[in-house]
C-alpha cells in the first residue's frame, strides 16, 4: 500500500472571540493548512496545522503551504503508508525546522493508518489510558467584567484549571485575577480550582519575582512561561524565587530543550504541543524524555481547529500526561469549522471514537491550494 496522492488545502477559521496575549498580538483568524494523503487502496488520512504562528515557530500559512507542495509532499509520493518510521527519518534528512508542515504529514499519515487498520490513532499508539481529557480553560486579555464572567462560566461548565493571560499592566492583570479569585472563592471551590498565570514570555526575571509575589497572594499556584524563550537561566532564577509552580512552554521546543530545562532545574513543568515538535514521532520522544527525568509535562496545543484538536485528543488518551490543554477551539463557532464537531462535558473533551483521528472533514469548504499524483511522476 503506497502513497498515491498529496492534496494541501487552506481555511481560515474567524475566531469569536478573537484572542491577545503577550507574543501574537491580536489574532482575528486561525490561518489553518489541511493536508490529505491518499493511498493507492483510496483510502485518505488528514490533517490541520495553524499556519499563523509566527510568533512560536516562525511559520506563516504561505511558507507551510510551500514547503508540503514543494519539498515534503513530492517526498511522500510512492512511499509506503506503513512504514512511518522510515518516512519520518527521510524527511528529518531533507528539511531543518518547518515543523508544522512536517507535523501535518505524520498527523495524516496516522490517521490513514488507523483507517486502514480500522482503529484509533490511540490504539495505533499503543492504546487509550483514558476516554475524556480534562482542560483548563483561558481567561484571555480583557476588562476585569470580562475576566469575572468568563470564570464564571467556566467553573459553570466544570473547567477546574483556569489560567489567566497576563503581560505588561501590572495593575490590570491583578485586577483581573482578583476578580477570577474572588469568582472561585463564591463558587465555594478554592480547594478544587487550580489557578494560573500565562505571561507569554511577557516580562524580565526581576518583574516576575516582583509581580509573582502579589499574585501568590491571589492563590494562584502556578505561572507559564514568564521570561523570553531563550532565557534559561532567568526561567530558572523565576523557580528559585518564587513558591508558585514555573511552566516552560516556549522554551520547550526540543527533546535538547526538555532535557536541559529538566536538568538545570529551570522549571517545574514542561508545556509540550505538536506544532513545537514538529511530527507526532518527536512529540513522543519529548514525552519520554520528560518522564525519564521524572518532571511532569502537559500536552497543549495552539488555539486550533477541531481536526487539529482530535489530533492533540488521541496522543493525549495514550499518554501519561499530568496537565492537557484542549480549549482553544472553542473559540472557532461549530457552523465555521469544516471539521465534525466534538464533545465537551464538565471541564473535559472526549476522545473521537471510530478510526484514524475519528472526525470527518467537509472538503467543499476548503480551498485546494496543490495536488500531487503519482502518475505524475
Amino acid at each position: 500500500m503506497l502513497i498515491s496522492q498529496i492534496d494541501v488545502f487552506r481555511c481560515d477559521l474567524p475566531l469569536s472571540p478573537p484572542f491577545t496575549h503577550s507574543s501574537s498580538g491580536t489574532v482575528t483568524h486561525l490561518k489553518e493548512i489541511y493536508l490529505r494523503i491518499t493511498a493507492d487502496s483510496g483510502v485518505s488520512g488528514w490533517s490541520e496545522v495553524r499556519g499563523n504562528c509566527e510568533y512560536v515557530t516562525g511559520d506563516t500559512p504561505e511558507r507551510v503551504a510551500a514547503v508540503l507542495t514543494h519539498t515534503l509532499g513530492p517526498a511522500l509520493l510512492g512511499k509506503p503508508v506503513m512504514n512511518r518510521n522510515r518516512i519520518n527519518a527521510q524527511l528529518d534528512r531533507l528539511i531543518n525546522g518547518n515543523s508544522a508542515a512536517r507535523a501535518a504529514v505524520d498527523i495524516a499519515l496516522l490517521d490513514l493508518m488507523g483507517k486502514e487498520l480500522k482503529v484509533s490513532v490511540a490504539e495505533v499508539l499503543g492504546g487509550r489510558m483514558r476516554d475524556s481529557i480534562p482542560s483548563d480553560a483561558t481567561i484571555a486579555f480583557g476588562t476585569p467584567d470580562e475576566a469575572e464572567e468568563e470564570a464564571a462560566r467556566y467553573l459553570q461548565a466544570g473547567f477546574r484549571t483556569i489560567k489567566v493571560r497576563v503581560g505588561p499592566d501590572r495593575a490590570a492583570d491583578l485586577e483581573r485575577v482578583r476578580r477570577a479569585r474572588a469568582v472561585i472563592d463564591s463558587f465555594g471551590l478554592g480547594g478544587e480550582v487550580l489557578l494560573c498565570v500565562d505571561a507569554n514570555q511577557g516580562w524580565t526575571p526581576k518583574q516576575a519575582a516582583l509581580r509573582l509575589r502579589e499574585l501568590e497572594a491571589l492563590g494562584v499556584e502556578w505561572v507559564e512561561q514568564p521570561v523570553p524563550a531563550d532565557d534559561f537561566s532567568g526561567l530558572k532564577q523565576v523557580r528559585q524565587q518564587t513558591r508558585a509552580a514555573v511552566v516552560a512552554d516556549e522554551s520547550c521546543r526540543t527533546c535538547a530543550d526538555v532535557a536541559r530545562i529538566a536538568a538545570e532545574g529551570a522549571a517545574d513543568i514542561v508545556h509540550l504541543k505538536l506544532v513545537k515538535a514538529g511530527s507526532v514521532s518527536n512529540l513522543l520522544r519529548m514525552m519520554a524524555v520528560a518522564e525519564s527525568f521524572g518532571i511532569p509535562y502537559m500536552l497543549g496545543q495552539m488555539d486550533e481547529g477541531r481536526l487539529a484538536t482530535a489530533a492533540l485528543l488521541q496522543i493525549a488518551a495514550a499518554s501519561r500526561a499530568s496537565h492537557f490543554e484542549v480549549w482553544g477551539f472553542q473559540r472557532v463557532r461549530p457552523e465555521d469549522d469544516p471539521a465534525s464537531t466534538l464533545t465537551v462535558s464538565n471541564g473535559a473533551v472526549s476522545v473521537p471514537e471510530g478510526p484514524g483521528l475519528g472526525v470527518t472533514v467537509d472538503e467543499s469548504r476548503l480551498t485546494l491550494i496543490a495536488s500531487l499524483s503519482a502518475d505524475a511522476i
